[in-house]
């Protein structure tokens, strides 16, 4: 008795979520600023605004641990980034910054 093949049952699809896009007209002015880490502050910046919807976050250790960045070269970039009017920063004596992101004069321009 001849046996027949079956073909394979169809793969589930998962369906992701969207890319959120990123700022780049935001980026951009960033790398632009002196500054090692001014770039890499920005971009952890803007990748935990989206993942969080929010545009006013806390820039705390666990953060600047994730992304390795030193409580210095944070400090120089968070300056160098509110002085360049991308963001505001709010700071406290042994508090962590809170900081808002300026991005509503530009459209996101790239898919992350």
């Amino acid at each position: 008795m001849p046996t027949t093949l079956l073909p394979p049952p169809p793969r589930p699809v998962f369906k992701r979520k969207p890319a959120e896009p990123l700022p780049v007209g935001f980026l951009a002015k960033a790398a632009s600023l002196p500054g090692g880490r001014t770039l890499a502050v920005a971009l952890a910046l803007c990748i935990h605004a989206t993942s969080t919807g929010c545009r006013t976050l806390t820039f705390g250790a666990w953060l600047r641990t994730r992304y390795a960045i030193s409580d210095d070269a944070a400090l120089d970039a968070l300056n160098r980034l509110s002085s360049a009017g991308l963001i505001s920063a709010k700071r406290g004596r042994g508090r962590f910054a809170v900081v808002t992101l300026h991005l509503d004069d530009e459209a996101p321009l790239a898919a992350a």
